[in-house]
């Protein structure tokens, strides 16, 4: 199983993609961690080449999904994978640009 961990902040939209190497073209579904799928979020599937494929999942607002594990389940005949995609609040630390002072005493 695979790892996606996103850092997002809230009214701002929340934009990912990976890539597959499949065949035939694979089937996908995002979603909640009880299977139920999530509405709201856009996607798209890109053939780059010959079995192989760009998903991208797009929302406009962040602030109405909900931060935590999602699972991208991902199948075909020939077998399947899920890869967990954790949405996680970006600290106020992280955001870009930010100034941080520093005081510095010796003595």
């Amino acid at each position: 199983m695979k790892n996606i961990t996103l850092w997002v902040s809230d009214g701002v939209s929340l934009a990912f993609s990976t890539k597959i190497i499949a065949f035939p073209k694979p089937r996908y579904a995002l979603m909640f961690e009880n299977g139920m799928k999530i509405n709201g979020i856009g996607d798209s599937m890109a053939v780059n080449s010959v079995n192989n494929f760009t998903l991208y999942f797009y929302k406009t607002t962040v602030n109405q999904i909900k931060y935590g594990t999602y699972y991208l389940h991902i199948n075909n005949t020939f077998g399947e994978t899920t890869v967990n995609v954790n949405v996680q609040p970006q600290s106020e630390l992280f955001k870009s640009p930010h100034k941080i002072n520093r005081l510095c005493y010796t003595s």
